[in-house]
C-alpha cells in the first residue's frame, strides 16, 4: 500500500495548484502526465501483456509448499470450488447494474481474492476499467483481516469451529512426488485452460524451482523478482489512479460489487466447509472452507486464528494451506473460462 500511495500522490500533484483557486482555468492533463510518463516503458513491458502478474505468480510459487495440497487434493479442490461462489454470482449482478459481460466478468473475479489474477483478467477483459478494478481488488485484499474472521464465526456453528485436527495425520510427500505433480498438473491445466496457462506455468515453475533446491534461483525469485515486481505493480497502479479515474461513476459500483464478491466467496467457503464436515463425519474443521478463498496465505492464517480462539490446541494452518493453494488454481481456471467466453 505504501508504494501505491506514493504513486497516487505523484500522479495527482499537478491538481494541487488548482484546489480552491477560482482564477485557475487550465487543462492539467499534460502537467499531470509529466509525473508519470517516465514509467511508460515499465507499463508497456510489464502491464500491457500481463507479465507483471506472471512474475508475481513466479515469486509466490517459490514461496509455496504444495505438500498440504497433495496430502488431501480432493478435499482441497472441493472446498476451493465452493469458495468461488462470489466469482460466479457477482457476474449476473454486475450485468444487472449496467456493466457489459466482459466488465462484469473482470469485476466478479475480485471474489477470487487473488490480486495478480484480478490484474491479468481485467487487462484482458476490460482494459478501460482495469485500474479501478485492480485497485479495488487490492484494497479489499488488505481488508480481509478485518471482516473474514467475523464472517466465519457468523456462518459456522461454534461446535464445528472447535473441531480438532491432528497435524500428525498429514502424510509425508517427497520432493520427487512434488516435482511430478507440478509437471503433470501444469501440462493438464495448460491444455484444458490455455487462457490461464501463463499464470499456471509461472506459479508451478516457481514451485519446481523451490523443490529442485537451487538456492541462488530461489533467492533470485523470492528476494529480487517478487519484491521488485510487487513494488512496481503497486507503484505504477498508484500513478495510474488519477482524479479522473477515481471520480468515474462506475467506481462506486465496483466498490460495492467487490465487497459483495468477497463476502459471497467467504460464505461459499463456509458452506463447503460445513458440507465436508458432515461428509467426513466431523473429522474436518469447516474453517478449511473459508481458507480456500485464494489470498495466499492470508485466509489460511485467518482460519488458524479463529480455530485457536475456540480451541487453543487446534493448529489447522497446515491443513488450511491445501484449500488455500487450490483456490489459486480454481480462480485461474474461472478466469480462463471468462476470458475464453467473453473475448
Amino acid at each position: 500500500m505504501i508504494p501505491m500511495g506514493i504513486g497516487m500522490v505523484s500522479a495527482n500533484l499537478a491538481y494541487i495548484i488548482g484546489i480552491g483557486n477560482p482564477h485557475v482555468n487550465m487543462d492539467f492533463t499534460n502537467l499531470s502526465n509529466n509525473f508519470i510518463y517516465w514509467l511508460q516503458p515499465f507499463y508497456t513491458f510489464m502491464f500491457s501483456n500481463g507479465l507483471i502478474a506472471c512474475l508475481v505468480f513466479l515469486g509466490i510459487g517459490v514461496m509455496t509448499d504444495i505438500t498440504f495440497l497433495m496430502a488431501r487434493p480432493y478435499v482441497s479442490f472441493i472446498l476451493a470450488s465452493f469458495a468461488e461462489l462470489g466469482t460466479i454470482l457477482t457476474l449476473p449482478i454486475a450485468v444487472a447494474l449496467g456493466f457489459n459481460l466482459r466488465q462484469a466478468a473482470a469485476i466478479a473475479l475480485i471474489g477470487g481474492a487473488d490480486g495478480p489474477i484480478v490484474l491479468y483478467s481485467s487487462l484482458r477483459l476490460a482494459p478501460e476499467l482495469f485500474v479501478p478494478i485492480t485497485l479495488v481488488g487490492y484494497l479489499y485484499l488488505s481488508m480481509l483481516y478485518l471482516f473474514q474472521g467475523k464472517l466465519d464465526e457468523l456462518t459456522i456453528p461454534k461446535r464445528m469451529l472447535m473441531t480438532y485436527m491432528d497435524i500428525r495425520e498429514l502424510p509425508k510427500i517427497s520432493p520427487k512426488e512434488k516435482l511430478a505433480f507440478s509437471v503433470i498438473i501444469t501440462a493438464i491445466l495448460s491444455l484444458l485452460f490455455p487462457q490461464a496457462s501463463p499464470l499456471i506455468i509461472s506459479f508451478f515453475a516457481g514451485v519446481i524451482i523451490k523443490e529442485v533446491g537451487i538456492s541462488r534461483y530461489v533467492k533470485l525469485m523470492d528476494e529480487v523478482i517478487l519484491s521488485l515486481s510487487t513494488f512496481l505493480l503497486a507503484f505504477i497502479l498508484g500513478t495510474l489512479t488519477t482524479v479522473e479515474v477515481i471520480l468515474k461513476g462506475e467506481v462506486l459500483k465496483i466498490l460495492l460489487l467487490g465487497i459483495l464478491a468477497l463476502t459471497l466467496s467467504s460464505i461459499g467457503g463456509s458452506i463447503g466447509g460445513i458440507v465436508v464436515y458432515y461428509l467426513s463425519k466431523g473429522r474436518i474443521n469447516p474453517l478449511l472452507g473459508p481458507a480456500a478463498v485464494s489470498c495466499v496465505p492470508t485466509t489460511a492464517k485467518i482460519s488458524q486464528k479463529v480455530a485457536l480462539k475456540y480451541n487453543p490446541r487446534n493448529y489447522i494452518l497446515a491443513f488450511a494451506m491445501g484449500p488455500n493453494i487450490a483456490g489459486v488454481i480454481t480462480t485461474a481456471i474461472i478466469a480462463s473460462i471468462y476470458i475464453a467466453l467473453f473475448t
